[in-house]
């Protein structure tokens, strides 16, 4: 039986064992009951036995004097005499035809002596007389009543021929006796104890439920911070919740020590980032100034050649066109515009769109696409999501061999979209994997790293987020984002 996890089933647990051991216990009560009246009723027939043997002897015994036989007998006497032993036991003599011959009850504890026959019992005495007399043999006689047990007990004189018996009579109270009194009290404790320990049980168990009820709710509020708990006035609950409170404290003071420190190093990383665009900005713009320098000083240098002059000019507008070109590219990386969600009922055929812009681009390296059958459709900003899916394919291109296969993916799981390009290229370098979505950050001479972090924008502007999986064959980047609007 495996051991209750609750305390409210502990007690429980407890309750029942307390409710069986009561149960015994008034059994082994009502047991012992019972043993002793049987025990008392069983004692009383034997000496009820023996007082009848005892009038018997005395009605047999030569009578005192030296009287002869013939003299009328005293039975009243020999019954007296007889029963004074006997506690609790009257008797008599009886005659079949006539009736009683004889009563006498010495031990009898009302004032003075006892010498009516009951009458009550006097038609059950003659029946029982009447029986050991017809027998010739001696007759027990047992009745239950609601507060006693009466035995009789009928010996007849001699064979029986003389139609003369002695009898004997007592009673066994069960009600009210000793043993009686003892077991209705032992009961009626117990019940009592049963029934208070029952109302005590049920009330705590009531009340330890609905605190805990309390702070439960209490606990479930949602709020970033552990709510502050009210005390029960349970004190093994309220070390409990004082537990809670001061661990609650704690965890706030510590929150609130981490987002500072978060915002600190955010605001480092961001000045760090700002310096690494600058420098790329500063390396990207360089070459187009000193291009347009060169161009002007030459046209300077000669002006009566006029077709130079025109040639530096046409330098100078093309290297304009290219920073600006270079900064709109700058400025769509770092700044989130608005995203205009839209259906899409078909990913694969969205998919299928932007692969096809780079069939003559990707050579000899194929373009697949790993997508269910039946994908539910989405909503996303397809322009933006779109530029962000270029970028990754032709990234996959610029980092791939001939021959080697580019895949693109799209599932749906907990309601977030997956788009994956992966290939089997040449993986990323180290030293820029650390800042891999990061402006300026690229491993190629010839990239100006703005790809990425136009992805890792586009994601996060969608509520989603942008990962790379570096692989052992290969490099896996992940645009992840939900499938319809923030709830």
């Amino acid at each position: 039986m495996p051991l209750p996890r609750s305390i409210v089933a502990w007690f429980a647990v407890c309750w029942g064992l307390f409710l069986v051991a009561a149960l015994v216990v008034g059994a082994m009560l009502v047991a012992l009951y019972k043993e002793t009246t049987s025990q008392r009723t069983e004692r009383a027939a034997a000496n009820l036995a023996r007082a009848c043997e005892a009038v018997l002897g005395e009605l047999r015994a030569p009578s005192p004097g030296g009287k002869s036989s013939s003299a009328t007998p005293d039975y009243a006497s020999s019954v007296t005499r007889a029963l004074e032993p006997f506690t609790g036991v009257e008797g008599g003599v009886w005659r079949a035809s006539t009736g009683s011959l004889a009563y006498a009850f010495p031990s009898y504890e009302g004032s003075g002596q006892k010498t009516d026959l009951p009458q009550a019992e006097q038609p059950t005495i003659r029946q029982v007389v009447e029986s050991a007399i017809i027998a010739r043999r001696p007759v027990e006689w047992k009745r239950d009543a609601r507060s006693q047990i009466l035995l009789i007990q009928a010996c007849p004189l001699g064979d029986g021929e003389a139609g003369i018996a002695a009898w004997t009579m007592t009673r066994v109270v069960t009600v009210g006796g000793r043993p009686f009194l003892q077991a209705t009290t032992g009961l009626a404790l117990l019940l009592i104890v049963l029934l208070g320990s029952a109302a005590l049980l049920a009330r705590v168990l009531w009340r330890w439920s609905q605190r805990l009820r309390t702070v439960e709710e209490a606990l479930a509020t949602g709020a970033e911070d552990l709510p502050v708990l009210q005390l029960t006035g349970q004190r093994d609950l309220d070390r409990i919740v004082k537990a809670i409170n001061g661990a609650g404290a704690k965890a706030s003071e510590s929150r609130r020590r981490t987002e500072s420190l978060l915002q600190r190093v955010a605001e480092g990383e961001r000045l760090a980032a700002l310096g690494r665009v600058a420098a790329g900005v500063a390396h990207e713009i360089r070459n187009p100034i000193a291009a347009m320098r060169l161009k002007a000083e030459n046209a300077l240098a000669n002006e009566a050649d006029r077709s130079r002059s025109t040639n530096a000019l046409q330098v100078v507008v093309h290297q304009v066109g290219r920073m600006d070109q270079l900064l709109q590219t700058l400025l769509r990386s770092v700044q989130r515009s608005e995203i205009r969600r839209q259906p899409v009922m078909d990913i694969r055929e969205f998919l299928a769109a932007h692969a096809s812009l780079f069939r003559e681009q990707a050579g000899r390296r194929p373009i697949s696409m790993d997508v269910p059958d039946r994908l539910a459709p989405v909503e996303f900003d397809t322009a933006a999501v779109g530029g962000a899916l270029d970028n990754l394919i032709l990234n996959a291109i610029q980092n791939s061999h001939d021959g080697t296969p580019i895949v693109l993916r799209a599932e749906i799981e907990n309601s977030r979209l997956r788009l994956s390009v992966s290939d089997s290229g040449l993986g990323v370098p180290e030293s820029v994997r650390e800042h891999l979505f990061e402006p300026f950050a690229t491993g190629r001479p010839d990239g100006t790293g703005l790809g990425l972090a136009i992805v890792r924008e586009v994601s996060e502007a969608h509520g989603g987020s942008a990962h790379v999986e570096h692989r052992d064959d290969g490099t896996t980047f992940t645009l992840d984002i939900p499938v319809g609007p923030p709830q």
